[in-house]
């Protein structure tokens, strides 16, 4: 297990999502816990909290059965969260506190099919004003006080280096030019870059040229996290 000093030396040194992410799923092997994710705070009426997540490695499926279930409307959890600047804890043994009878025992399943018993918020401020969450879920104890305090630590430095890649980001989105996001919306669509070339009247070559250039701008390897980026970014619809 890395100590928290060690953590704190690696995440200042992080320059891309991809690493941040990489980062956090060794927070979570470090602290035995098993998936974490960064949300924008849930308004009072919204009702999924899959479009409110920024960045995630969680239990493949849960997510989706969450939503499903409509559990976000009244999670003890984010009324928590959006009242106060604490961390807050929770666990399958406090899962009746706060929420209707009826939903406890979907909620329940739930984390049980996914091996989750405990969870742990982190309320977090970045750059340009932005309130969010750092959450980790986990089948383990509830943290200790000392576990806390430290886990409180990596997370603070953490949000600040993926506030500060975000803002990178949007400010090289503004920078794509309109030829540039017309090729992605094709490529969303699931066209290859012969199929654009002739959409366009350019050449395959151009269509590769346009894409390599949006992929550096939005710090992209391929592709597919291109287009998956720029759909988050709402960059493309």
């Amino acid at each position: 297990m890395e100590s928290p000093p060690d953590l704190l030396c690696r995440v200042t040194a992080l320059k891309t999502e991809a690493e941040l992410s990489d980062f956090l799923r060794d927070v979570v092997a470090d602290f035995d816990l098993k998936g974490f994710m960064v949300i924008n705070i849930p308004a009072a009426l919204d009702e999924k909290l899959s479009p409110r997540i920024v960045l995630s490695d969680l239990p493949e499926g849960f997510l989706h059965e969450y939503d499903e279930l409509g559990l976000l409307k009244n999670s003890p959890v984010f009324e928590g969260l959006r009242r106060s600047t604490a961390p807050v804890m929770w666990s399958t043994k406090v899962a009746s506190l706060g929420r209707p009878p009826e939903e406890v025992d979907g909620a329940l399943q739930i984390f049980a099919r996914h091996g989750l018993s405990m969870s742990v918020y982190f309320p977090v401020h970045g750059t340009l004003g932005r309130r969010a969450v750092v959450g980790f879920l986990g089948n383990r104890p509830l943290l200790s006080r000392n576990e806390l305090g430290e886990l409180g630590i990596v997370v603070m430095h953490a949000y600040d280096v993926y506030s500060k890649l975000k803002a990178q980001t949007e400010s090289a989105s503004a920078s794509l030019t309109a030829r540039e996001l017309e090729i992605l919306h094709w490529a969303s669509c699931g066209k290859t870059s012969m199929e654009i070339a002739a959409i366009t009247s350019l050449s395959d070559h151009t269509i590769n040229s346009y894409m390599t250039s949006a992929m550096r701008k939005l710090d992209c390897v391929n592709r597919t996290h291109l287009v998956a980026k720029a759909l988050r970014l709402h960059l493309i619809s």
